[in-house]
């Protein structure tokens, strides 16, 4: 129920939305009915999956489950050792945002041109399966030349990241094929012929 109530809270987040502690509350007790009669339907009868509010259904679980099991038994047939096994996930980060609970005065919030600062960006980060090989990340931010980049100089190219702009600030499927191209393929080759790996 937790990690249902923080998905629920980083979208509310990422949609720019505030909630209050009440609001959560509030949201918690849905969640924790709409569980309590999933449970109920698939005690009773066989349920079909109904997804309420974002999560994932009994059937995308048995899915998942299914497929650590043909995962596990690829690697097994293939030969496959933890070393080519790689893992690309992304995150969110707001990197500027104050905490919800700081002190800002009545005053302070009534100023002109007062806004709370939300600047985000998304992260896809990716290793093998030992954690002995971090490729480089895949960056995307909504501006393709921030202020400082342009006061202090800065050449995308040099940084440890593979940089890419979108207003959302959202890893699209042209920037994930885009860095498997540029940054995953010819790194993971590079890494496995370094380490006597079959490709």
């Amino acid at each position: 129920m937790e990690q249902l109530i923080l998905l629920w809270i980083k979208e509310k987040q990422l949609a720019g939305d505030s909630v209050s502690e009440a609001i959560i509350c509030e949201k918690a007790v849905a969640i924790f009915q709409d569980l309590k009669r999933d449970i109920t339907e698939t005690e009773g009868e066989s349920s079909q999956g109904v997804i309420r509010h974002g999560e994932a259904s009994r059937g995308d679980i048995k899915v998942a489950e299914n497929f650590i099991k043909v995962f596990e038994k690829l690697i097994s047939e293939e030969g496959y050792l933890p070393l080519q096994v790689f893992n690309c996930d992304e995150t969110g980060l707001f990197w500027e945002k104050m905490p919800r609970r700081t002190f800002i005065t009545g005053e302070e919030k009534s100023l002109l041109g007062h806004k709370a600062m939300k600047d985000r960006l998304t992260l896809a980060l990716c290793a093998n399966a030992i954690g002995d090989f971090k490729i480089k990340p895949l960056l995307v931010y909504h501006s393709e030349n921030p202020r400082a980049f342009k006061a202090y100089k800065v050449m995308k190219e040099k940084l440890q990241v593979l940089w890419r702009a979108i207003s959302k600030a959202w890893v699209t499927r042209q920037f994930f094929i885009e860095w498997m191209n540029i940054v995953f393929g010819s790194s993971v080759k590079k890494y496995l012929i370094d380490n006597g790996l079959p490709l």
